[in-house]
């Protein structure tokens, strides 16, 4: 859609607002729709298309200048600002969560030495083992897959699953138990 000379002038102008007002009306439903295919939340795309309409009535882009093409660039532009800022807020969100929970420190004392105790039982475990079962038991327990652990070990990718089993049968055989293990 275009627009004459005439409502482009009076929009820059401000002088006529019945002219921004048929701009708003023809165009509201479609730049909405736009931004809402973009975020896929509608009254957020409500938001956006009256943050783009505030931008054509506050600073009107050149008279030469398809209007109606100008709003939708800046809508699918503040759009996809608006995904990015939602990316980038979820990934501090998560990261100050992990943050948290890996600086957490229990509220009990008597939790906090039995976390310590477990922890160096495991290490000392781990050291009396075979550098290789040692180094798969970390590896699969740090979250890994059988093929990044043969990747990181230079191992084959089918011995894996054998490999660990007789690595966890050794820690178990050489971990102290304890009645609160």
């Amino acid at each position: 859609m275009t627009f004459s000379k005439r409502q482009i002038k009076a929009a820059q102008a401000g002088s006529e607002t019945s002219d921004f007002d048929s701009l708003f009306q023809e165009n509201w439903a479609r730049v909405c729709a736009l931004l809402f295919r973009l975020v896929g939340d509608w009254s957020e795309a409500e938001d956006l298309a009256l943050d783009v309409f505030w931008r054509v009535y506050r600073r009107p882009p050149r008279s030469n200048l398809n209007l109606s093409g100008w709003l939708y660039r800046v809508a699918t532009n503040l759009g996809f600002n608006a995904l990015r800022s939602r990316r980038r807020r979820r990934e501090y969100e998560e990261q100050a969560g992990y943050e948290a929970l890996e600086h957490a420190s229990p509220s009990d004392p008597a939790e906090v030495i039995q976390r310590r105790q477990t922890a160096e039982s495991v290490r000392d475990t781990l050291s009396l083992m075979k550098p290789r079962s040692a180094s798969i038991l970390i590896l699969r327990h740090s979250g890994m897959s059988y093929a990044e652990i043969a990747e990181a070990l230079d191992l084959a990718p089918g011995s894996i699953g054998t490999l660990l089993a007789r690595a966890e049968r050794e820690f178990e055989a050489n971990y102290p138990q304890s009645d609160d293990r």
